[in-house]
């Protein structure tokens, strides 16, 4: 099945992708009924819409961002559009994130660069899925080298809390995954590619600052094996039974 954008998000995608890999971690039975029998259905939280909205503002232009969302004096869950509006508060906090990041000089780098360019591999997964998936925010192929580049939203940018939230949100994972759709499509090994992000600051003064990072290959590559791992177990996984806690399995801290 070739993906695209409009079947990427929906129930006829039957590849995995980092974002299912992170409810399996969470729990298999979570995973099951979000992602086979599709019972539990994304949650829309106002983060999300934010990070959505700003993601979909420097990837597409202000322009199609403004048909896309609309400003009303209220917001209504029962709408079909809810994940679409904004209130005054939140378009100016997306418009001002997104004027800063698109005035970056790392972001004018990314010239050349494919955006949002959906990656594939094929290969059946057990029963459930045809392959895995992902959409890197930017990469660009250069000989035997590779660059992929995710941009984020953080409460706080600081370098050091920025890696713990790494580690939080499963980030470092995500770069594994990316880079293993790399290697399988263009034949380059994940030593040769370099991981960054793209992250602005959702700062209650407004300010919006902007960093460039550079993450860590240990922990990709740390990532990139655990992943693999994870990957294996899903496929052969066959009762996706919920989380039980028992002292056999207790675990030292």
């Amino acid at each position: 099945m070739k993906l695209t954008l409009e079947n990427y998000f929906t129930q006829n995608n039957r590849y995995l992708s980092n974002s299912k890999v992170g409810d399996w971690l969470r729990d298999k039975n979570y995973f099951y009924r979000k992602n086979i029998t599709r019972e539990i259905t994304r949650e829309i939280t106002d983060p999300l819409i934010i990070g959505s909205a700003v993601d979909y503002w420097i990837m597409n232009g202000e322009d199609k961002f403004r048909e896309r969302y609309l400003v009303v004096s209220r917001r209504s869950k029962k709408q079909p559009d809810y994940e679409y509006q904004l209130n005054q508060t939140m378009f100016t906090n997306i418009e001002k994130m997104a004027k800063n990041i698109s005035s970056q000089t790392a972001f004018k780098h990314l010239e050349g660069y494919k955006c949002q360019e959906i990656l594939q591999v094929e290969g059946v997964l057990g029963e459930h899925f045809d392959g895995l998936c992902g959409i890197p925010d930017w990469y660009k192929v250069d000989g035997d080298q590779a660059f992929i580049v995710d941009l984020k939203t953080a409460e706080n940018a600081n370098p050091q809390k920025y890696y713990y939230k790494c580690e939080e949100y499963g980030y470092f994972r995500q770069a594994a995954f990316y880079a293993f759709l790399i290697e399988e499509n263009f034949k380059i090994k994940k030593e040769n590619i370099t991981y960054r992000h793209l992250v602005v600051e959702k700062d209650k003064l407004g300010i919006n600052n902007v960093y460039a990072f550079i993450l860590p290959e240990r922990k990709v590559f740390d990532a990139y094996e655990d992943l693999l791992n994870v990957i294996t177990d899903i496929s052969t996984e066959k009762d996706f039974a919920p989380h039980d806690a028992d002292w056999v399995n207790a675990i030292m801290l």
